[in-house]
C-alpha cells in the first residue's frame, strides 16, 4: 500500500545524495519516492497535501537531471510541476516560482514558446505588487522576477520587451540593495541591447553602472536586433500590413516611461485579436520569401505570445468570437511550418497546433475535414513530441500556458464540451498520448528505481527504523 510518509522520507534520503553532490544516486531515489506518490495519489487524488509534497520532490528532481546533463527529463519534471501547483492554487509567490522554473527549462532545451508564455505567466502573478514602492510586500520578488524574465525574453521574445524588463529589474534591484547574478544579468542585458539598438545615453548609463558594480563583466554582445516594430515596419513597406497606426500600439519605446516589460503590457490585451488579423497576411508572405523567415517568426511568435496571454486572461472578444479568431490564429501558425527552420522548437510549434485544433474542435469552430486541420493534423503527426507522453497531465488538469488552459475563461457548458471531445477523442492528434499519461509516468519513474546497492540498503534501513514524518 503506498504510504506517504515513505514517500516523504525517501524523498529526503534523495536530497541529502543531492547535496552532498551524488545527483545520479538521487535521481534513483527520487524515481522511488515518486512512484510512491503517484501510488498515494491513485488512491487520494484529491489529497492536497500529498499533491504538494510531490510538486516539491519534482522541483528538486528537475535540479538533479539539470545538474547531470538531462535537460529534456528536467522540461519534463518542470511541467509536470507546474500542472500540480497550479491545480493547488497556492500562493502567487510559489506558482510564480514554478513558473519561471519551467520557463527557464524549457528555453534550455529550446522550446521558446513555453519558455516566453510561461515567463510572462509568471510575472503576471505578481501583478498586484507596487514596483514604484521598495517597501511594499514582493516588491524584490518582482524585481527577481522580472530580471529572470529579461533573460528569457532576450531568447525567446522581442529583444524590446527583454530591454524594458532588464532596466526595471535593475532599477528596482538596486533600490533593495540586490547585489547578485540577477542584478548583473539586468546590467549586461541593458547595457548590450541598448547599445545594439542605437540608444547609447542609455547604453552608457547600463554600462558605468555595470562597470561600478561588476568591474570585471562586460555588457551582452549583440547585434542589431530585430524587434517586433521592425518587422511590421518592414511589412508596411511591402504593403503586406495594412494598419501602420497599430505598430504604435503594440510596440511601446522601449527608452519611454510606457516601455513593456512583458507580454501582456505591451498593450491593451483587446488589441491581441485585431493585431492577429492585422499580421496574418504578412507572416503569410514572410514564411514563403527569402530571405524573411526571421521577419515571419518574429511576427507570428509575438502575436502568437499576446493571444496566449489574452487567453489566459480571459480577454471578452478572443474568448466570445473564438470561431472568428481561432482559424486565423492556426492559419498564422502554420505558416511557420513551412519556413524550413528545425529543431526543438518545432516540437512546441506542434504542440501549439495541436491544442488550437483540440479547441476548435470542442467549439465548432472547424471540421476535421477542412484544409487547416488536415494541415495541421498532418503536421503534429509529422512532428511528435518524445516528451508529450510524460507531459501531458489527466484530462482534469489544464495544461498551464495553453489556449483555453485558464479556468477564468471556462464558458457555460464547458462541462459538456469536455464529454464532448472525449467521446470525439480519436480526432485530436494528442487525445491517445494524454490517455496513457499515467500509464507511462508510471513506468518510466519504475525503470528509473534500479537503485545502486548501498544506496537501497541506506533507503531501507531508514526506512525499517520508522523515523518520523519529514516536518513541512
Amino acid at each position: 500500500m503506498p504510504n506517504r510518509r515513505h514517500a516523504r522520507r525517501t524523498h529526503r534520503d534523495a536530497a541529502k545524495l543531492a547535496t552532498a553532490g551524488n545527483h545520479q544516486g538521487a535521481l534513483a531515489v527520487y524515481a522511488s519516492a515518486a512512484a510512491e506518490y503517484r501510488g498515494c495519489l491513485a488512491v487520494h487524488p484529491g489529497d492536497a497535501a500529498t499533491r504538494a509534497d510531490f510538486a516539491e520532490l519534482l522541483a528538486d528532481r528537475a535540479r538533479s537531471h539539470t545538474a547531470v546533463g538531462e535537460a529534456g527529463e528536467a522540461y519534463a519534471a518542470q511541467r509536470e510541476r507546474v500542472a500540480i501547483v497550479t491545480a493547488l492554487e497556492t500562493d502567487p509567490r510559489q506558482r510564480s516560482l514554478a513558473r519561471l522554473d519551467l520557463a527557464e527549462a524549457a528555453a534550455r532545451v529550446g522550446r521558446y514558446f513555453t519558455a516566453a508564455t510561461e515567463a510572462d505567466a509568471a510575472v503576471s502573478l505578481l501583478d498586484e505588487t507596487d514596483p514604484t514602492d521598495p517597501h511594499s510586500p514582493g516588491f524584490a520578488d518582482l524585481a527577481a522576477a522580472l530580471a529572470r524574465a529579461a533573460r528569457l525574453f532576450h531568447r525567446a521574445a522581442d529583444p524590446d520587451l527583454a530591454v524594458g524588463a532588464a532596466d526595471q529589474a535593475a532599477r528596482m534591484l538596486i533600490a533593495v540593495d540586490r547585489e547578485g547574478e540577477l542584478l548583473r544579468d539586468s546590467l549586461r542585458l541593458a547595457a548590450g541591447l541598448h547599445a545594439a539598438a542605437g540608444r547609447t545615453a542609455l547604453a552608457r548609463g547600463a554600462a558605468d553602472l555595470l562597470a561600478k558594480r561588476f568591474p570585471d563583466v562586460e555588457p551582452v554582445a549583440a547585434n542589431a536586433p530585430l524587434t517586433l516594430r521592425a518587422a511590421l515596419q518592414a511589412a508596411v513597406r511591402m504593403g503586406a500590413f495594412a494598419d501602420p497606426a497599430l505598430i504604435d500600439r503594440l510596440c511601446p519605446d522601449p527608452a519611454g516611461r510606457s516601455a513593456a516589460l512583458t507580454i501582456s503590457s505591451r498593450c491593451d490585451l483587446g488589441f491581441a485579436a485585431v493585431a492577429l488579423h492585422a499580421a496574418e497576411p504578412a507572416v503569410d508572405v514572410f514564411a514563403r520569401t527569402r530571405p524573411h523567415p526571421g521577419l515571419a517568426w518574429r511576427i507570428a511568435t509575438e502575436v502568437h505570445y499576446l493571444l496566449i496571454a489574452a487567453d489566459r486572461q480571459a480577454e471578452r472578444n478572443l474568448h466570445l468570437n473564438f470561431r472568428d479568431h481561432g482559424p486565423a490564429w492556426l492559419a498564422t501558425l502554420l505558416a511557420l511550418t513551412v519556413t524550413g527552420e528545425r529543431g526543438p522548437i518545432m516540437a512546441d510549434l506542434a504542440t501549439a497546433l495541436a491544442d488550437l485544433c483540440d479547441r476548435l474542435h470542442t467549439r465548432h469552430a472547424a471540421a476535421d475535414h477542412e484544409p487547416l486541420i488536415i494541415a495541421a493534423t498532418r503536421f503534429v503527426k509529422a512532428h511528435t513530441d518524445p516528451l508529450r507522453g510524460r507531459l501531458a497531465p489527466g484530462r482534469h488538469e489544464a495544461l498551464p500556458n495553453q489556449p483555453g488552459a485558464s479556468r477564468r475563461n471556462s464558458a457555460p457548458g464547458a462541462s459538456a464540451r469536455r464529454s464532448s471531445r472525449r467521446a470525439s477523442s480519436r480526432s485530436s492528434p494528442i487525445s491517445r498520448a494524454q490517455r496513457s499519461w499515467t500509464a507511462s509516468k508510471a513506468r518510466a519513474d519504475n525503470a528509473r528505481t534500479s537503485v545502486p546497492r548501498a544506496v537501497r540498503r541506506t533507503v531501507l534501513a531508514r526506512a525499517s527504523r520508522g523515523s518520523a514524518a519529514r516536518s513541512r
